[in-house]
This record gives C-alpha cells, structure tokens and sequence, in this order.
C-alpha cells in the first residue's frame, strides 16, 4: 500500500509496542531437568534479549508466562480483517505451544481482553501515550494471570498496521515483553514495520518460553545454563 512518505514518518516516530502493569510476588521453584532440544547461540541471545523483564516499569528481568490456557474476550469495534487477523494469530500460537497451554476466544471469563477503540480511550490499558498498540499485563510469582490489550482504530492507521499490533501484543502478551533492533522480519523489532506474521526465529522464541525446563522466576544466568544443556 502506498503512504505519503510525511504520515508514514510521522507514525515511525510515534509508535512504540507497549507493555504493561505488574504484581511481584516469590520465584517459582526452578526445575532441574533436561531438554530434549538444542538451540543455537543466535536464538539463545535473542531470547534473552525479548523475554526477561519488561519494555516499561523496570521490572526485574526474570522470565514471566502463563501456566493455564488463555482465554480472550474481544471489545470494541474491530473490523472483519482484525477478526480474521485474531483467528489467524491463535491458530499460529496453538500450533507452536498448543499442547502446553491453549488460546480461544470466550465470551465471558475472559484472562485477557482485547480492546479496539480509538487512542482517546487507551486509559483502559493504563497505557503510556504515544502508543497505538498496548498490553497490560498482571502476574503473581512472575505467573501471568490476566491482560488487557488495546488495539487503536483510529483512522490514521492502515489495516496493515492494525492487523500488525494484534499480532505484536497478543504475542508480547505470552510473556515475550521486550523488543529489539536485530531482526527486522521479527514481530518483536523496536522500529516501525508491518509484519504479518511470525519468522522461523519468532515461532522458536515462542516454543522457548514454553519449554517445561524454562519457570517463572528464573534469571539469565539460568535460562542460559538450561538452554545450553
């Protein structure tokens, strides 16, 4: 799609992916056991750069996820693409870490929900302003519990680039809170892009995290050592 090189710059500068609020509590016991899979230096370093601690807060940098299925509630005014976006993004997480914990869409006893409203109403995910897409997430010993996500349908913005921050937050969202400049293909690059959907690297980061070996609470040093084995 073709941009007016002025808006397009004007959204580079604006956007940042958001993060989130939390609750601290004890670490989680760390398991001992070994992996049955190996990973490359290059995947262990970027893992460490996306998934401990938090984009905003200064948060401790520990490993933060989920332990039971996730369970999304839709707000708001999406369009059909942003449904069909949503479907889409849950059907890839599924494929990845399905057997471990399982994504769906409810309409009630929600652990996360996703807002689509315009940026004037962004309060509802505590969001911080010069966002056009935010996750707000609650943990408890570094378990996370509940989200709120916001999703902005503000005019200004193209269906790429909705459909874009629905796959960014949503995966955030999973425990992989932080960003990076390395890989522009990744979902998880700081600067400003539209991509649509996850690379070989982005879909091992996911696996990562839900290894059985890797547990809320566990530093660098430890992910390291375990990743290693």
């Amino acid at each position: 799609m073709i941009k007016k090189i002025i808006i397009f710059s004007l959204i580079s500068i604006i956007f940042y992916p958001g993060c989130l609020f939390f609750e601290e509590g004890n670490n989680a016991p760390i398991s001992t056991g070994n992996l049955n899979l190996r990973y490359t230096e290059r995947e262990i370093e970027y893992f460490t750069e996306i998934a401990l601690g938090t984009e905003y807060g200064g948060s401790t940098q520990v490993i933060r996820k989920w332990d039971s299925d996730i369970k999304i509630k839709i707000n708001g005014n999406p369009t059909e693409r942003d449904l069909q976006t949503l479907n889409l993004v849950i059907s890839d997480i599924n494929e990845i870490i399905g057997d471990k914990i399982n994504l769906t869409i409810v309409n009630s006893n929600q652990n996360i929900t996703i807002n689509f409203v315009p940026i004037s109403d962004f309060s509802i995910c505590k969001a911080t302003r010069g966002n056009y897409g935010y996750f707000n997430c609650k943990w408890r010993n570094n378990v996370i519990y509940e989200c709120d996500i916001c999703i902005a349908t503000d005019d200004a913005l193209f269906q790429e680039e909705r459909s874009h921050m629905i796959r960014e937050e949503l995966t955030q969202s999973l425990g992989l809170m932080k960003d990076s400049l390395k890989y522009r293909d990744s979902i998880f690059y700081e600067g400003w892009t539209q991509t649509q959907g996850y690379s070989e690297l982005d879909r091992k980061m996911i696996e990562i995290l839900y290894s059985e070996d890797l547990r809320p609470g566990m530093r660098k040093f430890e992910v390291e050592s375990v990743l290693r084995k």
